[in-house]
């Protein structure tokens, strides 16, 4: 996969602006620091967890307190520096979980979303992800952009469970161009966690299309009861889907 023209001068801009410009910290307004170390450790405790009618959760960090204001300035304030550390989280994740490379598969924003953000922020997610890995060396994953909203789909916000789950069966469609290569670990990632339909119509999308989806990856997870574990993903590569056990605590 070629480098995106212009990804690196748009690095070296943030980065001279950290230097020139004061910011506040995205998680807790401190002045000084785009993203303080103080939000930043609140990331570093992935939970792997088991939900039921999904592959593995990989949930990055609690959707409230500071990474709640972290996801929501990247998301909707125009933080969109916020990509890269926080693709680097995600790359950190992912090989804490022992996830092969693997094709992430986006969740798709609405349309008329996507627009008023200035672009899709989970493609856009995926994108430093498999920078960040390309960076590093090794076995690079890839973007499928296997999954696409229709433009009647309605904002999920305020919907409960069944609603959000009719709204997307209605309105989830299959972009077969972008579907992962065959043979390869997939990874579909997302913003939050919330009642999980968006997750598990995706993955049951996906599946009907011969690719099973490995491990689901979230930024944030709205449930705080959530547990934490030391855990292994496997590959749908390795035989067969997850099998009893998959999940277990290190």
């Amino acid at each position: 996969m070629s480098r995106r023209p212009g990804a690196g001068a748009g690095e070296a801009f943030l980065a001279l602006a950290d230097l020139l410009l004061p910011a506040p910290c995205a998680g807790c307004g401190v002045d000084g620091t785009r993203w303080c170390a103080t939000c930043r450790g609140r990331w570093r405790r992935p939970a792997l967890l088991e939900v039921p009618g999904l592959p593995p959760v990989l949930a990055l960090a609690p959707y409230a307190g500071s990474p709640r204001e972290v996801l929501l300035s990247y998301k909707e304030r125009g933080r969109r520096e916020l990509a890269r550390p926080l693709a680097g989280l995600v790359a950190e994740a992912l090989r804490a979980a022992a996830v092969p490379p693997a094709a992430l598969v986006p969740a798709p924003s609405r349309p008329s979303a996507a627009r008023a953000r200035g672009g899709d922020h989970v493609l856009r997610l995926a994108r430093a992800v498999v920078r960040r890995a390309r960076t590093a060396g090794g076995d690079v994953p890839c973007v499928s952009r296997a999954l696409a909203l229709g433009r009647g789909a309605a904002d999920s916000v305020g919907l409960d469970a069944a609603a959000r789950a009719d709204n997307l069966a209605r309105h989830l469609r299959l972009r077969p161009r972008g579907l992962p290569p065959p043979g390869c670990a997939v990874a579909l990632l997302d913003d939050v966690l919330t009642t999980g339909a968006t997750a598990r119509a995706a993955t049951s999308v996906l599946a009907a299309a011969g690719r099973p989806v490995d491990v689901v990856v979230v930024l944030t997870l709205a449930d705080r009861r959530a547990p934490r574990s030391s855990v292994r993903v496997r590959s749908s590569r390795d035989g067969g889907r997850h099998p009893p056990g998959l999940l277990h605590s290190g």
